[in-house]
């Protein structure tokens, strides 16, 4: 007897329009949410990239609200102040983000290779698997083509891993007992 999965038949993740949401209770709720995925993605920027981010919004009920990447909001607004004031057009301090030059296209380059090599380590893996008869960990292959010698191998190595996995269960147990007393 085979049981069916009745699903809803909903839209899933649709694109939404984007206006200015009239209703102040939607319009907060909705602020709030975004606000938070929106600090968290600039941490994330600033920890994947290395780079500084501060992030200012200011909610519809007039309250300011900033996060900052690896440093503080106020060191990055001071550095971007001290920067725009000296020089009117510093492009060199603050490129565009169409822009990166020569640095962008080693950074392309550098990707390119990663990937290459990963794609070298998938082979290398799927022709170990090959030349292994594609049958995976030593204790999944049949036994049928060992000798006395090897099942006794087997027999050990499999008896000392029963003994070091019941060992952690053991501690693993007795370290639960004295945390929940």
């Amino acid at each position: 007897m085979e049981a069916t999965v009745k699903r809803k038949g909903g839209s899933g993740r649709k694109k939404i329009e984007i206006k200015k949401i009239e209703n102040k209770s939607y319009l907060q709720a909705t602020f709030s949410k975004r606000r938070t995925s929106l600090f968290r993605k600039a941490a994330e920027l600033s920890a994947t990239c290395g780079v500084d981010v501060a992030v200012i919004v200011q909610s519809p009920g007039g309250n300011v609200f900033a996060a900052g990447g690896r440093s503080s909001v106020t060191t990055i607004v001071d550095r971007y102040l001290a920067a725009t004031s000296s020089t009117p057009n510093n492009a060199d301090q603050f490129p565009q983000a169409d822009g990166g030059g020569q640095e962008r296209d080693q950074d392309e380059e550098q990707y390119a290779q990663i990937l290459k090599e990963i794609e070298a380590e998938k082979i290398k893996e799927k022709s170990l698997m090959e030349s292994q008869g594609g049958e995976g960990f030593w204790w999944e292959r049949g036994f049928d083509d060992l000798d006395v010698n090897e099942l006794e191998e087997h027999i050990a190595a499999m008896e000392t891993l029963r003994k070091n996995v019941s060992a952690k269960a053991e501690e693993k147990a007795k370290a639960n007992n004295i945390a929940a007393s």
